[in-house]
């Protein structure tokens, strides 16, 4: 093995430039980063919720930009095959690269999980939302499973309700969830909390439900009453890539262990919506990044063994007026732990507060003018600070 070891990660989302900006932090430069990715910017998509109603889309962050504080170079290809045994990975343009270690990243497609429904994706379905909101103020919104990360559609549905009054129109928003109380994986008093802001808005709330088809002007639901609905917002269902030449499950998904490690393979990695873990958001996939980052470190002798990953999902809700924020620790099968360390509240319980929250993406999405990434990551605000900043 070279003095430089060569590390390759493909994929040009949260994960993948969170474990650049990881590797980066823990070793400084002299690792050769080559970022396998047909995308040239970093378009996170959670702020694409706000949109519809007047915010604009977020703007994108050029890899140039990202550059200047973890660099690495830039491939523009999609990766195809990996070839372990060889240690290559194969790009769609028939190229061969060779790496040391191998971080697979790219994320996972979104597919419509309910029929004749809006499916939110991101920025793509903006355009959708809002001929949705000038064509009718009777609006269902839809989560298909309770593994779907479920806050983006009480956004979407807090926000229509405010929009659709502040234009004269009287709502009548509906959400349909098989979630036992909203946003159950954070825990029953996140759940409370969340209830009265729709409340507070006109909201009616069908949970422990699943839809069963849409129809002309309402939707028939299993064992419940119907719900009015002229249009339907769902979120999607997602399924992996199915890389060839890794393992994967019958939906495209990448086994990975507690530190990110493909199983019988060799220097390869997963992190993010690529892998088994059943719940995708943006901040746990920047964590699985971080503890991929760090194993692959120590590989080499670059840092200590991390500590497997102890996932924490961190949300941050827009409601229309004040966000909440929530914090709850998960479990590897990515459901709630019977924990007394669950957190609502309606100031940032992490610092920066972004969305996207990643310990080194946070600092870099914050502002124009990041920190140097070893000396400011993203960190937890203790609940009691939280209060004090009231």
């Amino acid at each position: 093995m070279s003095n430089q070891p060569h590390i390759v990660i493909a994929g040009g989302g949260v994960a993948a430039i969170e474990a650049v900006a990881a590797l980066r932090a823990a070793v400084g430069p002299h690792p050769r980063i080559t970022v396998l990715a047909p995308n040239d910017v970093l378009n996170p998509p959670p702020a694409s919720v706000a949109a519809p109603f007047g915010f604009g889309l977020p703007n994108p962050v050029p890899f140039a930009v990202i550059q200047r504080y973890a660099p690495f170079d830039h491939r523009p290809a999609k990766l195809v095959r990996v070839e372990a045994d060889q240690h290559v990975v194969v790009d769609d343009h028939g190229d061969r690269l060779r790496y040391d270690a191998l971080l697979v990243a790219p994320g996972a497609r979104s597919l419509p999980a309910v029929s004749d429904a809006i499916t939110f994706t991101g920025p793509a379905s903006v355009p959708a939302v809002e001929a949705a909101l000038a064509e009718t103020a009777t609006l269902a919104f839809v989560l298909p499973s309770v593994s779907t990360w479920a806050l983006p559609l009480y956004e979407l549905a807090m926000m229509a309700a405010t929009e659709l009054r502040s234009r004269g129109r009287e709502p009548r928003v509906t959400i349909v969830t098989p979630e036992p109380v909203p946003l159950w994986m954070f825990g029953s008093e996140a759940g409370a909390a969340v209830s009265e802001h729709l409340a507070a808005r006109g909201i009616a709330l069908r949970a422990g439900v699943r839809l069963a088809e849409v129809h002309p002007g309402w939707v028939e639901l299993d064992g419940a009453d119907p719900v009015p609905a002229g249009r339907v917002i769902a979120m999607p269902r997602l399924v992996g890539p199915a890389i060839a030449g890794l393992p994967h499950d019958p939906s495209g998904f990448v086994p990975v262990d507690g530190h990110g490690r493909v199983p019988g393979l060799a220097d390869v990695f997963a992190a993010g919506d690529v892998t088994t873990f059943p719940l995708k958001q943006g901040g746990l996939s920047a964590q699985q990044a971080d503890v991929a980052a760090a194993a692959i470190a120590a590989d080499r002798g670059l840092g200590p063994a991390p500590e497997p990953w102890q996932p924490v999902l961190r949300g941050l809700l827009l409601t229309g007026g004040a966000p909440l924020y929530l914090r709850a620790p998960v479990s590897l099968d990515g459901e709630p732990l019977p924990t007394t360390e669950r957190t609502v509240w309606h100031t940032p319980l992490w610092s920066p507060p972004g969305k996207v929250a990643g310990r080194y993406l946070a600092p870099l999405l914050a502002t124009a003018r990041p920190p140097r990434l070893a000396s400011a990551p993203m960190e937890d605000v203790p609940l009691r600070r939280a209060r004090q900043n009231v």
